[in-house]
């Protein structure tokens, strides 16, 4: 066999085989949401670190969360 052919064959093997792998881990951070102390506004924190100044209605923070978790930012 030529040796150029051995190296593509092994070269495509190789791409296949790290993209197939995931080195993420399930995240163990966890998100929650802080009311507001006056208004019914919320606060979306990861670890009860907010993730910005921002508060945002209860529905909107709710699926704030949601993409975080899609994204393996929080649980």
């Amino acid at each position: 066999m030529n040796l150029n052919l051995i190296f593509s064959l092994i070269l495509v093997a190789f791409t296949f085989t790290s993209c197939s792998s995931s080195s993420e881990k399930p995240t163990t951070d966890v998100c929650t949401l802080e009311k507001h102390w006056r208004d019914n506004i919320f606060q979306v924190q990861i670890n009860g670190e907010p993730i910005n100044k921002n508060y945002y209605i209860h529905d909107e923070a709710l699926e704030i969360t949601k993409e975080l978790a899609k994204r393996n930012k929080c649980m």
